[in-house]
């Protein structure tokens, strides 16, 4: 059977929070291209349901995830869940 190479990213934010998303490990190899999968279909969700508030909301959260690097995520077990924050 083959590894799953995907993993659930979930916001930890007081107007996103459970929003989640699967990313595909084949498709990250910083930290950064995670927040940023997350953030692009975090806003082609609100974009398409027309939340426009929410909209520049999301435009202006600086997101990021704690205390993992991304040897972390590329090494973990498929069923891990990573969270990502926007307030700190």
């Amino acid at each position: 059977m083959e590894e799953d190479h995907t993993r659930i990213f979930v916001a930890s934010s007081e107007l996103f929070s459970d929003f989640q998303v699967s990313i595909s490990l084949y498709d990250a190899s910083t930290l950064d291209d995670i927040i940023n999968q997350f953030k692009n279909e975090l806003l082609n969700v609100l974009e398409t349901n027309h939340f426009t508030n929410l909209i520049k909301k999301a435009k202006e959260n600086i997101f990021h995830i704690h205390s993992k690097t991304i040897e972390d995520i590329l090494t973990s077990e498929s069923d891990e869940i990573f969270f990502i924050c926007d307030h700190c």
